[in-house]
């Protein structure tokens, strides 16, 4: 937030000094509030509601029981470090997005390593994040880039083809022991990054951009755990059996699971071509090329969801402060998109934008792929957010991939490079030592904010391995 105020506050006075750029008041107030306002309304609606269902599976301890059923699992460390951090998280972290599935992803890897390789690898499971909240920050890039959304979504697919087999390689360094031949341990964590990109590459293509990262995310689990449970994994299953008859057991994983299933169901019906025609009509606010259906929003079926677990199960009516609590949790994150919504428009509304990328466009193209890359990263890195990183650089990219009609393209880098480089942004590795140090087990060792510095570095050392795998598929694209 404090980046933002002073970028804008650096705007002004280069407009200021520098009279080639200019700010009108008829357009300021005909044009761009109306769209900074388009814009803070859609982001609302995905994130308060977003943030009220965490905050309701927090305090009914959904999220605690599905770690604990996940432990369960008698699968090696790797095996399960891999799938946490390329089919677990990435799952849930497309329902909630904004770092909530860290809720999920640090207590459960806190007890299978130390602390700092389970913190690493938390940083590491968010990487979804271009479908992250349902795929906001692409819903977002595509307004102010004027993109089709679903086109973004599935170039956003093929420029981050390569991340996710990278970060399997980061997991396999991370988890395997020295007396393990890697060739008997690499094959699994790779095998569901490829799932993973595959899928996300189908998906994007041929269901919906919305629950491409659920889905994919869902797809590599199960491929994870078959593949997992070929030896001593069914034996923890044939426990569980025994414990319980299989149609209890059913039922309570079908009630564990009920909130994740009522939201992918809902949106899933929203899909349907009739119902999305008569939802997309219904209520529409656009103001040029920024325009918002607000009833095919995601945050709305977040919203429906909420009011179904809490009229049709029992125990969510015992809690009764988790709206305010979620409201709560959205005001910070809301303020700080806001402004860099606010830092944006000014750029681009004074016209700094468009001779930025007149200066870029001067570079070959070869060169662009990896100016445009680096200043994608920048941005996620700087805001902690994809949505703030596109809102930021978005215009200018999308400005760059027009010189060279590659539009598309271009905000699709920006798009993969500022959300798979948020993991490595302090705002969210706070967030993770901030979770983290509500850990018993951590609390035990000292202060966790210690391991801040290690952290850092170890995640700045994994970038240039991302940057790769960014630069690679989008010089073949191009």
């Amino acid at each position: 937030m404090l980046s933002s105020a002073i970028g804008s506050a650096a705007v002004l006075l280069v407009i200021f000094f520098d009279r080639r750029y200019d700010l009108h008041l008829d357009t300021i107030l005909s044009t761009d509030l109306p769209i900074v306002l388009i814009l803070i309304f859609s982001i609302m609606l995905v994130i308060i509601p977003g943030q009220i269902l965490n905050s309701l599976l927090q305090k009914t301890g959904t999220i605690r029981h599905i770690c604990t059923y996940f432990e369960s699992f008698q699968l090696s460390r790797v095996k399960m470090a891999s799938l946490i951090v390329l089919g677990i998280a990435p799952m849930l972290e497309s329902i909630t997005g904004f770092g909530v599935s860290l809720f999920f992803t640090v207590p459960i890897l806190i007890q299978l390593f130390s602390i700092r390789k389970a913190l690493l690898l938390s940083l590491l499971s968010i990487n979804i994040m271009p479908w992250g909240t349902l795929a906001l920050s692409t819903l977002v890039g595509a307004q102010v880039s004027a993109i089709d959304f679903q086109q973004l979504a599935k170039m956003t697919s093929l420029t981050s083809s390569a991340v996710f087999p990278c970060i399997a390689v980061l997991v396999f360094v991370l988890c395997h022991t020295k007396d393990s031949k890697f060739y008997s341990v690499l094959p699994y964590p790779l095998l569901l990054g490829f799932v993973m990109s595959g899928c996300l590459v189908f998906y994007n293509q041929y269901i919906t951009a919305e629950l491409a990262g659920v889905y994919s995310g869902l797809t590599t689990t199960i491929v994870g755990l078959l593949v997992g449970f070929a030896r001593a994994g069914w034996r923890a299953l044939s426990k569980l059996k025994q414990q319980r008859p299989p149609l209890k057991l059913f039922a309570q994983y079908l009630k564990l699971f009920a909130p994740y299933l009522i939201l992918i169901t809902l949106i899933s019906l929203s899909q349907i071509t009739l119902v999305h025609q008569t939802l997309k009509n219904l209520w529409v606010i656009q103001n040029g090329n920024v325009k918002l259906s607000v009833f095919t929003n995601p945050g709305i079926f977040i919203a429906l969801t909420v009011l179904l677990l809490y009229l049709f199960f029992k125990n969510n009516r015992l809690h009764t402060r988790f709206v305010y609590d979620g409201v709560k949790r959205s005001v910070y994150p809301i303020l700080g998109i806001m402004m860099f919504i606010v830092f944006s428009q000014l750029y681009r509304t004074s016209g700094i934008f468009t001779d930025m990328a007149v200066q870029l466009t001067h570079l070959k193209l070869s060169e662009l792929t990896f100016a445009s890359t680096l200043i994608g990263m920048f941005s996620g890195y700087l805001t902690g957010s994809n949505v703030g990183g596109n809102i930021l650089l978005m215009p200018l990219q999308s400005e760059i991939g027009n010189y060279f009609n590659l539009e598309t393209a271009f905000a699709a880098l920006q798009n993969s490079s500022s959300g798979h480089s948020v993991f490595m942004s302090l705002p969210i590795i706070l967030l993770t030592l901030s979770i983290a140090g509500t850990s018993e087990q951590v609390q035990r060792h000292g202060d966790v904010y210690a391991h801040q510095p290690w952290l850092v570095q170890r995640a700045l050392l994994c970038a240039p391995l991302i940057y790769a795998a960014l630069v690679i598929p989008f010089y073949l694209l191009t």
